[in-house]
């Protein structure tokens, strides 16, 4: 069971026993609701994450067949806002890119969304299964998914001077003066998509 409040992170790991507990005095029928809820939003959240990563990358793609490097920097710095929103406003929810080494100062990690970036990290280096999380924080049901580099990822996320040529981390220098998005290696957690849903199951706590 992913599904947890969170009105902070010390009571994280309090409120999983919580609402364990609450589950098994409610019943079978309280088990299968949350099983449902789980269900449905895992399932939301994955297919929204995957058309963004894909509408995204298409995007992108597109500008480096243009003008190359500097041509999807251009548009990451330029369009990648824009095309999140309308993508959010088609699917009523809110979706976000957020990382603990920001590019663009506006993706910059929260507290929940550190703590599900070093999870995944912990995760992915032990050699566990990486698996979306919900989790239920005052009005929204939170979907967290990792964003895993790849080979082609470090072109503009590895280390300068070597996966990421001069002149790309020079482009990258005037578009982002302070930018952290670098020095990954290939298969680390980036980031997260943190796509949040309004709350419609509140009936399920009282």
């Amino acid at each position: 069971m992913f599904f947890t409040k969170f009105p902070g992170m010390k009571n994280l790991f309090l409120l999983i026993g919580i609402v364990a507990f609450t589950i098994s005095c409610k019943g079978k029928k309280t088990l299968e609701s949350y099983t449902q809820i789980d269900t449905t939003y895992l399932t939301r959240g994955n297919a929204i994450a995957k058309l963004s990563f894909e509408t995204l990358s298409g995007e992108l793609q597109k500008a480096m067949q243009r003008g190359g490097i500097d041509s999807a920097l251009r548009y990451c710095n330029l369009r990648a806002y824009p095309l999140t929103d309308s993508l959010s406003a088609a699917h009523q929810a809110s979706i976000k890119r957020m990382s603990n080494k920001v590019r663009n100062p506006r993706n910059k990690a929260d507290e929940l969304a550190e703590f599900m970036i070093k999870g995944f990290g912990i995760d992915l280096s032990e050699g566990n299964a990486i698996t979306p999380k919900l989790v239920l924080k005052d009005d929204s049901i939170l979907f967290f998914k990792p964003i895993i580099t790849q080979p082609l990822c470090l072109t503009c996320h590895g280390t300068p001077g070597k996966e990421v040529a001069f002149s790309t981390d020079s482009a990258i220098q005037k578009l982002y003066p302070r930018d952290r998005a670098v020095g990954y290696q290939n298969n680390q957690v980036r980031g997260v998509w943190r796509i949040a849903f309004k709350d419609k199951t509140k009936r399920f706590f009282n």
